[in-house]
């Protein structure tokens, strides 16, 4: 077996090829001159920069972007490892950890559609990227999932579209009871309870859902956002089933943020969006059922393509320039300070200055004196927190079986989950890939840090080496999917690759992680700034602001873009709704009279009727069924 690709390769294939690209990327958009008023400088080309930077140059601005990176895209970025390509075929493909687009997405969709590419459909643009379940699951081989209940008990499912077709009207879903019933079909077919008291926890978990989805903003946003996913769902002395497939299921294999600290308005969110999305609730072009994924390298056939569109908008593109200082004067922003790789410092003006950086990295220079004393509210950001969650790829030298295509070990303490491109993208990978004897690639995401191993080793990923990181997860796979394709074996392992934003010292031990996320921990939802700030030519944006996804995501990242440009267009004097944007999750319209009717419980301080109806300890069907 063939062990990882190291750090130094990546890195320094990956520096090189940034700073050949400096310099045309600097020129690029030179042809727009700068707009009296109108000049925008935008930190950070992830999601939410790009986005900033897409809306804002369609409306006539003049837009810079800085990125500290050498490539775009942020964490949902792909690059190819320098050296592992020959025969003219391109380099082993890699990334931050696979991704996935829910099917309600409509901020990231719209992006898409608008942005141009060789080879797509006009009127798709790289929207014509994204597979859906309906493509997906009409391969020859079908499509599925693997997930484990324990590392002795592991389902394998076929996905048969028509299975997914036989849900509940959610225009007939009057009464509570209606939306107990719809959730408790819902889950049983993604967890197939095969016990009576794993029926009976089923029925508890879609009450709880139901008492969420039936529930008014305010509760949301007030006394539930200072509860836990976890005490919500009182999964305490629960059956491992019922915390790992359900209540970690919903939260750690979606957003990766432990139940135990999500808000109830963060993982109720997901649930919302996902149940309503699933029923065919305010579907559209910009959306699909269930699920889509791309077709090829995140970066290949989505973020490349959009960098190159922005250019042709006169977007102009600066990278390794990290934003080091806010410089204030009179209460507004003056300037911006910039430092390059080689430690070398230059002032940056603007008219309007965008921090689209993450939460790690935006803190420490939001909490400058000078800026807190323009705005005090942003001393708030000290509560937000981050976490963890990373990938790792495995090359395998034969296919693995495709009716596996997403894979999901919610029992393992590292919450491992994954993909297998192969099946996702539809590409000849030996052909088109690294050396030619890679036949698939396993995208692996790690969830979970900060609890032990369980087969290899009894120590958390964050105390492991690189080696034992990739033994555990690996041992993982074999042990739970192995049973159910021999591909799974050590000799059919090429190479592997851990996500180089995971650091390591002298000892080989991990010391840090360059890109962590944010979380939407309890009781931060006031604590998260909207975009604008009381500076008035400072915004700010990412997934961490206050914005209705609610959850840490590209669609988070997307929303917060365009609900940051659109407080730029009008503090320029424009008409934000320019803009594309969904200020809420929609719902079915009987839905919208039993949260109508729970804002009258709320204010009159009396609980959601389905909350009030579940409180003991055992769920009991009320009166109201």
């Amino acid at each position: 077996m063939k062990t990882s690709i190291s750090r130094r390769r990546f890195v320094g294939g990956a520096a090189a090829m940034g700073a050949a690209a400096t310099f045309p990327l600097a020129r690029a958009g030179m042809a727009r001159a700068d707009v009296p008023g109108k000049r925008v400088a935008v930190f950070g080309a992830g999601m939410s920069g790009l986005v900033v930077a897409h809306e804002l140059a369609e409306l006539g601005f003049s837009v810079d972007v800085y990125e500290a990176n050498t490539v775009f895209g942020g964490k949902a970025r792909s690059w190819g490892i320098p050296g592992t390509g020959s025969g003219g075929r391109k380099d082993l493909p890699a990334e931050h950890g696979f991704r996935f687009f829910p099917g309600f997405y409509q901020h990231v969709t719209n992006s898409m559609i608008r942005t141009p590419a060789p080879g797509r459909p006009a009127n798709r643009g790289v929207l014509h990227a994204l597979r859906d379940l309906e493509d997906l699951a009409s391969d020859e081989d079908g499509w599925g999932l693997t997930f484990s209940e324990s590392h002795y008990q592991t389902v394998q499912q076929l996905i048969r579209l028509r299975d997914y077709k036989r849900l509940p009207d959610p225009n007939k879903l009057a009464s509570p009871a209606d939306v107990v019933k719809a959730m408790q079909t819902i889950f049983g077919g993604l967890a197939k309870p095969t016990t009576l008291n794993r029926g009976m926890e089923l029925a508890w978990f879609a009450a709880r859902v139901g008492a969420f989805l039936t529930a008014c903003d305010e509760r949301r946003k007030g006394p539930w956002d200072e509860l836990s996913w976890w005490k919500f769902m009182r999964a305490d002395g629960r059956s491992t089933w019922f915390q790992n497939n359900l209540v970690k299921g919903t939260t750690m294999g979606l957003v990766a943020v432990k139940p135990e600290v999500c808000s109830v308005s963060s993982g109720g969110n997901i649930m919302d969006a996902f149940a309503w999305n699933l029923m065919g609730v305010d579907a559209g072009p910009l959306t699909a059922y269930a699920l889509r994924f791309l077709d090829g390298p995140t970066s290949e056939v989505w973020i490349n393509p959009w960098v190159a569109h922005l250019q042709s908008l006169g977007v102009r593109f600066h990278t390794g320039q990290r934003l080091s200082k806010i410089n204030m004067g009179g209460g507004r922003v003056t300037s911006a300070s910039v430092t390059d790789t080689t430690g070398q410092t230059r002032e940056v003006d603007a008219d309007w200055y965008v921090s689209a950086i993450p939460i790690d990295k935006a803190r420490p220079l939001l909490l400058q004196q000078d800026v807190l004393a323009a705005d005090p509210s942003l001393e708030l950001i000290r509560d937000l927190k981050i976490d963890w969650m990373n990938g790792m790829q495995i090359y395998m030298k034969r296919p693995v079986r495709a009716s596996a295509a997403l894979v999901g070990f919610f029992d393992h303490q590292w919450t491992i989950s994954a993909v297998l491109q192969k099946q996702l993208w539809r590409r000849d990978i030996p052909g088109e890939f690294g050396d030619g004897t890679v036949g698939d690639i396993i995208s692996i995401d790690i969830s979970t840090w900060d609890r032990p191993g369980s087969i290899t080793t009894k120590k958390a990923a964050k105390d492991c080496t690189k080696e034992e990181i990739f033994r555990e997860v690996w041992a993982a796979l074999k042990q739970r999917a192995g049973k159910h394709d021999p591909a799974f074996r050590d000799d059919n392992v090429h190479s592997w690759l851990l996500d180089p934003a995971i650091q390591f010292g002298p000892d080989g031990k991990v010391t840090g992680n360059d890109e962590p996320l944010t979380v939407q921990t309890v009781g931060t939802w006031k604590k998260r700034p909207k975009g604008p700030t009381a500076i008035p030519n400072l915004f700010l944006s990412g997934d961490w602001i206050r914005v209705t996804a609610n959850v840490v995501s590209m669609e988070a990242a997307n929303q917060g873009g365009r609900q940051t440009a659109r407080a730029v267009v009008a503090a320029a004097g424009g008409n934000p709704d320019d803009i594309f944007f969904k200020t809420e999750i929609k719902a079915p319209a009987p839905i919208v009279k039993l949260r109508e009717e729970d804002k009258r419980r709320f204010d009159k301080g009396m609980p959601n009727v389905l909350d009030a109806a579940v409180r003991g300890p055992q769920f009991k069907l009320p009166k109201l069924f």
